[in-house]
């Protein structure tokens, strides 16, 4: 029955519209309560969730199918599979080496078939050129083609000339339409003329920024208050240059063949504040890559699902930001598996300048971190190291692994978790075997994070800035392994004034000091304590003449600073570089 009459089937398309899904379902356009599948002639009521078929010889009588087992649920089950795998392929589109592939074989003058053409690599897919200044904002016009109040969303025909052809519908949310809230809805008329963006979501053509139009061609007052909101809400949007702060990362693969270590600078987070964060990934550069990418995204997902404010109190920042490390932790753990890399993870140090001045609100220092990636603080000339690195010898991190079962042995020297290479190995020998991770906290790491031995739960601190605080420097083990917290700030308070060449100048330094790592220094210097800097930076250049430490604050014992850093040999080392 399913296999003859699909033809019939597929005809009683006028009374229903394509799913916005892509599912192979079309919805009934008068009630939206019934969904139609034309290769099964499956229906569904939306409500209820259970499927009807019609009868053999019997359009108006359906039977009521109560086994999802049936062959035929099954069958349209497997449609739907198929269609979300096809819209999740990614299509490559080959070049000349391809298509001659595909061509039936060539034949020379003497009848011998030709050589076969030899195949190149797939090229990588051109980067997609980025719109016109101004292009993403067009606004476009259109008309209602239909409208569903009691489920919130439509379609939109695009106008176009005459001459033109009819464009495809254009679906629409109830929560695309400016000024629309949960508690006052405003439902799009069906034949009206409206205005919009074109956006997408899901690889989806979709209408943003709705607005329906009168017959002044003017956006009715219904949207008029929540435009000039959006407008207002959107001034208060700050950047690092509003701020005004310098910022700049320099990341070098040192003696390393690859560079797996990854950096975020000056991503806004709208009007909460700008971000900045550094990564030193292990095992390769999945993890890192993946942080640096999505981790401040998350960061203000939560910030806005817990409805974080400029002036909101301590404790509501930092849960927020836990949240996002363990979101962020169970994505990469989720497709490490799907890709095949659990044996790889990343540090992380993030630091926000959480406020907004714009809107009275101070500026605080956010700052979170797992691993031993480092913040170490500028405050009046002294290192002030804000982050403790998570390593198996800290007595509190050894107690947490302990006692989640896991060890902790000095191997050669150093401390390591210990965790099964093998634990469900065939023979006793590979049951044994161990593998060792050098730091107690870190994104990826699926090998220790079942039980958590490597955490994922960020330690995270609320500072107050002072007149003081000059800058701050987020660096990578590649740095602090062979630069004490103070030799890191004085060399980049030989550059004050240039974010750059204070970024370089670090890296410049712990690369020839000898450092075997990755090295990357992300500096970022605090513009509104400009006029301070330099008293502060004499004071501290005399201090190190004298021979006298200071007595930084630090959370760990440092290396006695370099003499160095001031000197004459300092200023040769400066046009060192180790691409040149």
């Amino acid at each position: 029955m399913v296999g003859t009459n699909i033809d019939t089937l597929i005809a009683k398309r006028k009374d229903y519209e394509p799913a916005p899904d892509g599912s192979g379902w079309y919805v009934y356009k008068k009630t939206s309560k019934w969904k139609f599948h034309p290769e099964t002639g499956l229906y569904l009521h939306i409500k209820s969730g259970v499927y009807y078929i019609q009868k053999d010889g019997d359009p108006k009588n359906f039977r009521k199918i109560d086994d999802d087992d049936d062959p035929i649920v099954r069958k349209m089950k497997q449609s739907e599979e198929m269609r979300r795998a096809i819209q999740s392929t990614e299509f490559v589109h080959f070049g000349e080496g391809a298509a001659a592939a595909a061509a039936p074989r060539a034949v020379r003058e003497d009848g011998a078939p030709a050589p076969p053409v030899e195949i190149a690599p797939a090229p990588r897919p051109p980067e997609k050129e980025k719109p016109p200044e101004g292009e993403s904002d067009k606004k476009l016009e259109g008309k209602v083609r239909e409208w569903n109040a009691e489920k919130g969303f439509g379609f939109i025909i695009p106008l176009v000339r005459e001459d033109e052809e009819a464009p495809k519908s254009i679906f629409v949310h109830l929560w695309n339409v400016v000024g629309s809230t949960s508690k006052n809805p405003i439902n799009l008329r069906e034949g009206s003329k409206v205005l919009y963006k074109l956006g997408e979501q899901d690889g989806k053509p979709r209408a943003q920024d709705v607005v329906m139009l009168g017959k002044d061609g003017k956006p009715l007052p219904v949207h008029a208050g929540a435009q000039n909101l959006e407008e207002k809400r959107r001034s208060y949007f700050v950047t690092a240059e509003t701020l005004g702060v310098r910022v700049h990362a320099e990341s070098w693969p040192g003696k390393q063949i690859e560079l797996q270590d990854r950096y975020a600078q000056d991503e806004a987070m709208d009007e909460l504040g700008v971000y900045f964060g550094v990564f030193d990934g292990h095992g390769g550069a999945q993890v890192s890559e993946l942080a640096a990418k999505n981790l401040h995204r998350n960061i203000l997902s939560c910030f806005r699902q817990k409805a974080v404010q400029p002036a909101s109190r301590d404790e509501k920042i930092k849960m927020a930001v836990r949240e996002a490390f363990s979101q962020t932790d169970r994505d990469i753990l989720s497709l490490s598996e799907r890709k095949k890399f659990d044996s790889v993870g990343s540090t992380a140090v993030c630091a926000m300048l959480h406020g907004n001045p714009k809107l009275g609100t101070a500026l605080r220092l956010v700052l979170a971190h797992i691993g031993d990636s480092r913040a170490i603080l500028c405050r009046a000339g002294q290192a002030v190291q804000i982050t403790e690195d998570h390593k198996p010898d800290r007595i509190d991190e050894k107690k947490r692994i302990e006692r989640a079962g896991g060890l902790v042995l000095n191997v050669r020297g150093a401390w390591r978790i210990a965790a099964p290479a093998n634990p469900r190995g065939s023979t006793k020998s590979s049951r044994r075997e161990y593998q060792g991770l050098s730091i107690t906290r870190s994104l990826g790491d699926a090998c220790f994070k079942n039980p958590a031995l490597s955490a994922a739960d960020p330690e995270v601190r609320v500072l107050p800035i002072s007149d003081k605080d000059l800058f701050i420097v987020l660096v990578t083990e590649g740095v602090t392994r062979v630069l004490s917290n103070q030799d890191v700030i004085d060399c980049a308070s030989k550059h004050w004034g240039d974010s750059e060449e204070a970024a370089k100048n670090i890296v410049r330094t712990a690369f020839q000091a000898g450092s075997d790592e990755n090295l990357t220094a992300l500096v970022v210097q605090f513009g509104w304590a400009d006029k301070h800097t330099p008293r502060y930076i004499e004071r501290r250049r005399q201090m190190v003449a004298q021979g006298v430490d200071g007595g930084s604050p630090v959370m760990k014992p440092t290396a006695a600073p370099s003499k160095e850093v001031f000197s004459d040999k300092a200023v040769e080392k400066d046009d060192f570089d180790m691409f040149g």
